[in-house]
């Protein structure tokens, strides 16, 4: 009886040695796969939030920038001719310039009656939406009315309204006052009486992009002539 108690504890003892070095391979392997499988979730997560962040940021500055848009397009405003042609043209455009990707026009927009216009040009500058702005070189009007303007390419104003546009994207779209498109160049600028704005953002590392389109009357212009 003896031996076999002595055999039985002897058993026992044996089967608490531990691990096998095979057992040890194979529970390393496992932690090194969970290790793995965890750091590429937590990247894949991180990429994500950081990708929903960009799209999110890239979305307020787009709005940010069609608002401020569509506020200073409403407000164009022909400039009277100092010396008008009897008969004739007695203003100048309220657009100076106008392209796929920049427009360049005279607006008065937040001003009370002592106040002057603003010349103000919008344009895509290396994937960037940029707002200029010159003021009128005095503070009242001249002959018939007529402003004359800062002329330096260093405008009074310069801030950039948001980024990420991609390359060759059609910004601005003009229309007559009938409502049919204008094909650019455009040859008669008195005869824009509304453009259609598209904001395309494009943030880094984004599938898709975001588009914002508006389209934008302007009360103060006539006949633009």
């Amino acid at each position: 009886m003896i031996g076999r108690m002595r055999r039985r504890l002897g058993a026992d003892r044996r089967t608490d040695t531990g691990l096998t070095l095979v057992e040890l391979l194979i529970a390393m392997g496992i932690a090194a796969l969970i290790a793995t499988l965890a750091g590429s979730l937590f990247v894949a997560s991180t990429h994500s939030v950081s990708l929903a962040q960009s799209i999110d940021n890239g979305t307020r500055q787009g709005s940010n920038g069609m608002n401020e848009m569509a506020r200073m397009v409403r407000a164009a405003t022909p400039n009277p001719l100092a010396n008008p042609t009897p008969g004739g043209a007695q203003n100048d455009p309220a657009f100076v310039s106008a392209t796929a990707t920049s427009v360049l026009f005279y607006a008065f927009v937040n001003l009370s009656g002592a106040e002057s216009p603003v010349k103000v040009q919008f344009a895509v500058v290396n994937g960037q939406l940029v707002e200029s702005q010159w003021k009128a070189t005095t503070t009242t009007a001249g002959t018939n009315g007529h402003w004359d303007f800062n002329t330096s390419a260093t405008p009074d104003l310069k801030r950039t309204l948001c980024g990420s546009i991609p390359s060759s994207v059609v910004v601005f779209q003009y229309f007559d006052a009938s409502g049919a498109p204008l094909t650019l160049p455009i040859s008669t600028l008195s005869a824009i009486a509304s453009i259609t704005i598209t904001i395309t953002i494009q943030p880094t590392g984004a599938a898709s992009a975001v588009t914002l389109t508006n389209s934008v009357g302007m009360s103060n212009i006539g006949s633009g002539s």
